[in-house]
Order: structure tokens, then C-alpha cells, then sequence
């Protein structure tokens, strides 16, 4: 199962590992955080008429809405020890997948927790796709892995981050004929995740992240129907249900939902972007990035 486990997140960059948090532990960090956003917001889960009392905060376009300063809340919560014990055992789980010692976690820990929007039927999203790294030929693996926590339950509904599974395979292959060198500032800009993986930064070749994207439209029409507006009907029936792949390599619409003590691990080098929250609860989910290990 590790081995499969292992298999699976290299072709797909999104591995789904159910159960691995104590549901005590992950109610415990829920009461914390919402303690500390009533405190600093005026914010509380329960009472919906709070959740926007301020018009300057949560901030967001009409699908994501944000709370713009959770960073110190984030420290607190990891200065209090309250997640040292889920720390410990996402670590485990990620030891059993990829081996002892090869993923250290970072210090900081990031909210992505999300209010409902003014939207009102969810669909796959066409703005703001991404890669969060860039495409290094002759390395397969990223500089590091992003941890989604689950809080709560989070269905579909709730705005979940969206991810094209398969799409880092895909810029892997761009990258080996149209990567260049000479990136010391892009590399440097990763330091706390690849430090030391280089002998000559210089001489490394890589796709930059902000040129996937348009590389993968204009060689897929796939990518460029992604990007344009659709019918939630017809979008879901596209790039969720449908398969799809090009030189050997899948490629489908996977929204990284879960349980309360689920976590996601994911690869940032896949295109991924928001999308709406057009329930009527905030998603609840932390997210936890590890650094490979030399």
C-alpha cells in the first residue's frame, strides 16, 4: 500500500490519506483557532451575522472570501503546542509514503479558512490557475510538499482548492525542451525549501511557474476551455467526470475535499487555483508544508 501510495501521488501530485489526526486533537485546534478569531475578528462560527460584520475583512472576490491576518493567529497556535501532536502525526503518515527522514515539516503553519460567498452554484473554477513551483528537468520530485489539514468535513460546496491532478507531469515534460538556465533569483527565492540541492544554482534548467500555464493552452485545448467561463453542468461533466490525457499523461479536475482528521498531500507544482464556497459554513482547513530532506 506504500509503495501504491507512493506510485500514485507521483503520477497524480494529489495523495489523499484518510483518518490520520485523532478527531480530539483536531476538535482541540478548531476551538483554539475559533477562540482566537473571535478574539481578534469579533467572529463567531456559530453566529452567521458576525462572519461579515466587518466590510473590510473577510476579504475576497465573489468566490473566495478570506480573513487578512491569520499569520499571527497561525503562530500562536503553533507556539501553543496545540499542534504538535497532529504535527507528529502527519509526519508518521508521510514517513510510511515516502520514507523515514526524506520530508521535514517548516515551522509555519497557513489558515485557508474560507467564508460562503455571494455565489450561488458551485462550479469549476476558470481564473487564477497556478503552480506554486517551478518544473526542474532531471528531478522529479518538488522542492516540497503542501499538507492540507481538515478541520471539519469539507464537501464540494464549500469552496475547496481545485487541482489539475497530472498537470506537474506535464510541466516536467515542458520543462526538459523548453526549460532554461540562468534562474540563481528564482532558485534563491525557494531557499528554506532547496537549500543545498544544487551544487550550481546557475546551471540548473527549469520551467518558471508563471509560464506553465500558457505553454500547457497552447499545445491542449483542454487547458484553453479550462480558462473560459462554462455552465457548472457542462464544466463538471468536462474536467471532473470526464478523463482526459495527452502524451501518456492524465489529466482531470480534482477537488481536494475530506473528513475532519483527513489530510491531502500535494504537489505544488500542479496547477491549482480557489473556488467558491456557496454553502452556508466557513471551510475549515490548515495547511502544513514539508522541505525535502538531503
Amino acid at each position: 500500500m506504500t509503495f501504491s501510495n507512493r506510485e500514485d501521488f507521483r503520477n497524480k501530485g494529489v495523495l489523499k490519506l484518510s483518518s490520520v489526526i485523532d478527531i480530539e486533537k483536531i476538535l482541540d485546534a478548531q476551538s483554539y483557532l475559533w477562540q482566537e478569531v473571535k478574539h481578534k475578528f469579533s467572529i463567531n462560527i456559530d453566529e452567521p451575522s458576525t462572519w461579515f460584520s466587518n466590510a473590510h475583512n473577510p476579504v475576497g472576490d465573489a468566490g473566495a472570501k478570506r480573513l487578512n491576518g491569520m499569520g499571527s493567529i497561525m503562530r500562536e497556535l503553533k507556539a501553543s503546542g496545540k499542534l504538535d501532536e497532529i504535527e507528529r502525526a502527519i509526519q508518521s503518515s508521510i514517513d510510511q509514503v515516502f520514507g523515514t527522514h526524506t520530508w521535514r515539516p517548516l515551522d509555519l503553519w497557513y489558515s485557508l479558512l474560507s467564508f460562503p460567498s455571494s455565489e450561488s452554484a458551485w462550479n469549476v473554477p476558470h481564473k487564477s490557475w497556478h503552480c506554486d513551483e517551478p518544473a526542474v528537468v532531471g528531478d522529479a520530485e518538488p522542492w516540497s510538499l503542501f499538507v492540507f489539514v481538515f478541520l471539519d468535513n469539507v464537501t464540494v460546496d464549500m469552496g475547496p482548492t481545485t487541482v489539475v491532478s497530472g498537470s506537474h507531469r506535464r510541466a516536467e515534460r515542458l520543462a526538459k525542451t523548453l526549460g532554461t538556465q540562468n534562474h540563481e533569483a528564482l532558485i534563491n527565492a525557494f531557499e528554506s525549501v532547496n537549500s543545498g540541492l544544487f551544487e550550481s544554482p546557475k546551471e540548473v534548467t527549469l520551467l518558471p511557474m508563471d509560464q506553465v500555464l500558457d505553454l500547457l493552452i497552447q499545445e491542449d485545448p483542454w487547458f484553453q476551455e479550462l480558462v473560459e467561463e462554462g455552465s457548472p453542468d457542462q464544466r463538471i461533466q468536462r474536467f471532473i467526470e470526464e478523463d482526459n490525457s495527452l502524451y501518456g499523461i492524465k489529466q482531470k479536475v480534482v477537488t481536494l475535499t475530506g473528513t475532519a482528521g483527513d489530510i491531502i498531500v500535494f504537489d505544488p507544482r500542479c496547477l491549482h487555483t480557489f473556488s467558491a464556497n456557496v454553502s452556508d459554513r466557513p471551510r475549515q482547513v490548515l495547511r502544513l508544508d514539508f522541505r525535502r530532506q538531503l
